[in-house]
């Protein structure tokens, strides 16, 4: 926990490999490294001394993660100390570990003076929650109670060690956030100090440690047994004066093993680059080595963190949705949280910073565009892409004066290269992603019949002079086909409502059939249609909206076709409502692009008509899929009829997910018995979910929308 680095590092090269993997995290001062393996992902959970700290100012803890042990993604802060209510601590959010344990992970904290808490969360990302409102541990004699680390054993059994300058044991319950027996206080072990790690590889048990301050090294002891005897082993990485702290972090991921610590390099550099002589302060940045075992279980010696950092373990596909927070290296660039739920974003763009992805596989057909999602754009901006060096060549240059998404093409990315992304103007950056040449779909118009016949054909939907029958009627999850930046911009990383198709467009059920659900303000979605009618036309639109007021704008080949529209409030997310306009644009005959942008967050949309009628339109679109009233000219069985769901159901007990408006768990409630809405309110609150509105999924499918305040 405690540290001192005088450390002496050459300025980063700006197209410097060997130092743009060392320190691994450049947004932020992290110390205190703790890894976690999940899945296919390695969690890396740190934690934050502030920009403008000299002594030890810590606020939260943060979340990384990598798949390749070189290029991480920025989570910010997953938990904070104002997270432990019942502390008054405004200072010290110290060493942390944390463990996934039966679908549960479990944080354990140091809150320095006050014990050691534990946290929960029902996912790798937060928010966790203090489930004791007490501390887990807490030796009121002294201030020793810092560093926890945890293990869960083969058989079952949890072990936690903690201490400065002791070493203390107590055994944790299998619910994780209770004891079992008294506080075992160690022998001391030869050259111990703080920040324990615990740990087995193999058959061995492994105590890894700061060594005795200062300066602080990394040494180990080793055990047949998880509750010691343990024999100290010397250093996994020796004393030097490059390093008054440390703190190990010791993982098992793909094949290869790891430790983590932290130095002063970022701060060293940072100093260097403004012309400053190097001074002490605690602005710490976590390195990692790979690390060797011996036949006989022992450590090999590592002498200092390699400036090149590690091997990169596979290559980085850029044909997906990558965070823009996602990077090997940034130069001075930074990480905020964003309105949405979970969600970060790339902040400080200005002139001169970027940010680096290590080897990229472009493959051998190569990138054909390059989207960017970019939002809080203050003035003429933009994002070049280089490759292999800061002035390395240009494959594609995305230019922008406002918020949204933006898609240029790329010349020339092509093979494996480091990917630099250069930002002139002032904005902020939430994600981007290249399209493969190979694999690049053209916008087209997409019906139901693609999801089982990926030849079928779709008839385009026709905007005509009337509404005659569902060919008039654009369902809206029925988006053209070609993908993000070509026929929909959303930004989430999946479709939330989990319905209909499977990009990440949130589509939801809607009584019998579907909607746009999910909504955020800037998302877009567009149609391909054929106009039959020339002149401005009225229209009639079905949406949802549980907010007083939402709004959208349409647009016609990039021109818009109406003002804003706004959309009152219905009432719930799942009671439909139409409303009615005309064209403040004249149409042109023939086949065009319908955009439908979202001005607003939360609104449903169902379907759209134009033209005229005599009578409501849902009215014939309802005609058009009843059998009995069919014509016999279009199949009845292609399009569904809107039913409304009543807004509450509630007959069913048990376990209910809750989650916001955007689609993000944000816990679980369980309640016994038949379960009215007022059983679920107060199961909510009693949750600690009491300001602003939430859904309630239960395992029967039902959903329910609850709110608190107005």
């Amino acid at each position: 926990m405690f540290g001192k680095l005088l450390s002496v590092t050459s300025l980063l090269a700006l197209a410097g490999v060997a130092f743009a993997q060392q320190p691994i995290i450049t947004t932020n001062y992290t110390a205190d490294p703790a890894p976690m393996v999940h899945g296919d992902t390695l969690y890396l959970y740190t934690t934050h001394d502030e920009d403008d700290a000299d002594g030890f100012v810590m606020y939260d803890w943060l979340l990384h993660t990598s798949t390749d042990m070189v290029n991480w993604t920025s989570h910010g802060a997953v938990a904070s100390l104002n997270d432990i209510k019942w502390s008054t601590r405004t200072n010290g959010a110290w060493a942390e570990q944390v463990v996934e344990r039966d679908g549960k992970w479990f944080m354990y904290v140091p809150i320095h003076g006050n014990g050691i808490s534990v946290l929960v969360a029902d996912n790798p990302y937060g928010p966790f929650k203090d489930p004791l409102n007490k501390a887990l541990v807490w030796q009121r004699e002294h201030w020793n109670d810092i560093d926890p680390t945890v293990w869960v054993d083969d058989d079952g059994q949890a072990y936690m060690y903690w201490g400065n300058p002791d070493l203390y044991m107590i055994k944790l319950n299998k619910d994780m956030i209770s004891t079992s027996g008294n506080i075992v206080t160690h022998p001391k072990v030869k050259d111990y100090q703080e920040g324990p790690w615990f740990y087995k590889h193999d058959s061995h048990y492994y105590m890894a440690f700061a060594s005795t301050c200062c300066a602080e090294g990394i040494g180990y002891a080793m055990s047949d047994s998880p509750t010691g005897p343990w024999t100290y082993k010397g250093d996994i990485m020796p004393h030097s004066s490059r390093s008054n702290g440390n703190h190990p972090g010791i993982i098992d991921y793909k094949g290869k093993s790891y430790v983590f610590g932290h130095h002063y390099q970022l701060w060293h550099q940072k100093s260097d680059k403004m012309g400053l002589k190097f001074q002490h302060k605690e602005r710490r940045s976590v390195g990692v080595a790979e690390m060797k075992y011996n036949a006989d279980g022992t450590i090999q010696k590592i002498d200092w963190w390699p400036d090149n950092g590690v091997a990169q373990l596979e290559d980085f596909n850029p044909y997906k949705r990558v965070e823009a927070e996602t990077m090997s290296w940034g130069e001075e660039v930074k990480v905020r949280k964003s309105g949405a739920a979970g969600n970060t974003v790339l902040t400080n763009l200005t002139d001169g910073k970027y940010t680096k992805i290590s080897g990229v596989e472009f493959g051998d057909a190569g990138a054909e565009s390059f989207s960017a999602s970019v939002l809080t754009v203050k003035k003429a901006s933009s994002v070049t892409v280089r490759l292999d060096k800061v002035n390395g060549p240009v494959v594609a240059k995305a230019e922008f004066t406002k918020d949204g998404l933006v898609t240029v093409p790329v010349d020339g990315a092509v093979g494996k290269h480091d990917v630099f992304f250069m930002f002139s103007g002032d904005f902020e950056a939430d994600y981007w992603e290249f399209e493969d040449s190979k694999t690049a779909v053209p916008q087209g118009p997409f019906c139901e019949a693609l999801l089982k016949d990926p030849e079928a054909k779709c008839e385009l939907p026709v905007i005509g002079a009337k509404v005659e029958g569902k060919k008039n009627f654009i369902e809206f999850e029925n988006y053209d086909v070609g993908g993000a930046g070509k026929a929909y911009y959303d930004m989430d990383s999946k479709n939330q409502g989990g319905e209909y198709r499977e990009d990440r467009v949130d589509v939801v059920a809607a009584g019998t059939g579907y909607a746009i659900g999910y909504t955020q303000k800037g998302e877009w979605l567009e149609y391909t249609v054929n106009v039959d009618a020339a002149g401005a036309l009225p229209y009639e639109l079905s949406y949802a909206t549980g907010m007083e007021k939402a709004g959208i704008q349409l647009f016609m080949d990039g021109e818009a076709i109406t003002d804003e529209l706004e959309l009152k409030g219905t009432g719930d997310f799942d009671e439909y409502s139409t409303f009615k306009g005309k064209t403040t644009k004249e149409l042109a005959k023939g086949e065009h692009v319908l955009r439908v942008l979202m001005t607003t967050d939360y609104v449903n949309l169902d379907w759209i008509a134009f033209g005229a009628s005599d009578k409501p339109a849902e009215e014939i679109r309802n005609e058009a899929s009843d059998p009995e009233k069919n014509d016999g000219n279009e199949s009845s069985d292609s399009t569904t009829v809107i039913s409304m769901v009543p807004a509450f159901n509630v007959g069913i007990f048990g376990e209910y997910k809750v989650f916001d408006l955007m689609g993000h768990q944000l816990g679980k409630v369980s309640l016994y018995g038949e379960a009215s809405v007022k059983d679920l309110k107060a199961g909510l609150e009693m949750a600690g979910f009491r300001n602003g509105t939430f859904i309630l999924r239960n395992s029967a499918g039902q959903t329910f929308r609850i709110g608190f305040g107005r």
